[in-house]
């Protein structure tokens, strides 16, 4: 999303951002805190001064500022997700976007999920509070769009409701061990957990996830273990862990490709 279309949701033209940060320049960190608060990033903030995004980086380590904290801002996920794009989608074992003619698990539906889910939860009452939106302003309009989410390809309205996380978030993971068999996952799920922001991990996750099987080769039982698992893994990283920002970041998916 452009500067102007982001600050549009304000009601804020990019002259006007201009002649805030012009008059603040000599206060980095004012400058680093409205653009935290407003989900302002730093190619926005690069568009907006018309200096380069390096530049920016810069203007913010020289005041022991970190500029790669202002780029996380979306609920779903936060890499650029590329040829994997299309894991991203609703559960469609929920009835409000099944397809016509398609079988569909009840056992696998979002509100199924959420009740083995929730109860395992070091805290099960944070569940919730993981599925809301990352900045208050993005539900103002009562939907999400693409920038917010983190993706671009779906064309549908995203009602800005925990809902819509919450069946984003079980319908991308079911898509995602969809994509993996015993012999691709059994060396994913073994890798150190330390070792998962590692190069060597991130190749291994995407050249497995690309090798898609005709066939989706897990019963619903195994698969309703698998989802739980992971998202245990993943809420309970998230309410420990705030500066972790999209519900998908620290996913297999998220990490393949961050």
């Amino acid at each position: 999303m452009s500067a102007e279309s982001h600050l549009a949701k304000f009601g804020v033209t990019v002259p006007q951002a201009l002649n805030f940060l012009v008059a603040n320049v000599q206060q980095p960190e004012t400058i680093f805190n409205v653009s935290s608060q407003f989900a302002i990033t730093t190619e926005m903030l690069s568009e907006i001064t018309n200096l380069s995004a390096s530049i920016v980086r810069d203007y913010f380590a020289a005041s022991g500022l970190n500029a790669s904290e202002l780029d996380d801002t979306s609920i779903l996920i936060n890499a650029d997700l590329g040829s994997f794009t299309n894991f991203v989608s609703f559960n469609k074992n929920d009835a409000a976007y099944s397809v016509e003619d398609m079988d569909i698990s009840e056992v696998l539906s979002t509100e199924t999920l959420r009740g083995f889910v929730q109860p395992l939860l070091n805290d099960p009452s944070a569940y919730d509070a993981v599925f809301n939106p990352a900045f208050t302003f993005q539900a103002n309009d009562g939907i999400y769009d693409a920038q917010e989410l983190g993706v671009s390809h779906l064309n549908v309205t995203v009602l800005a409701a925990n809902e819509s996380i919450e069946s984003l978030f079980y319908g991308s993971l079911i898509n995602m061990f969809s994509a993996l068999d015993q012999t691709e996952l059994n060396p994913i799920v073994s890798f150190p957990v330390a070792d998962r922001q590692s190069d060597d991990f991130r190749a291994f996750v995407s050249e497995a996830l690309g090798d898609i099987p005709a066939k989706v080769i897990w019963q619903d039982d195994a698969m309703v273990r698998l989802v739980v698992n992971e998202s245990v893994i993943l809420i309970n990283d998230l309410v420990e862990d705030t500066s972790i920002v999209g519900v998908l970041d620290q996913s297999f998916l998220g990490l393949a490709v961050g």
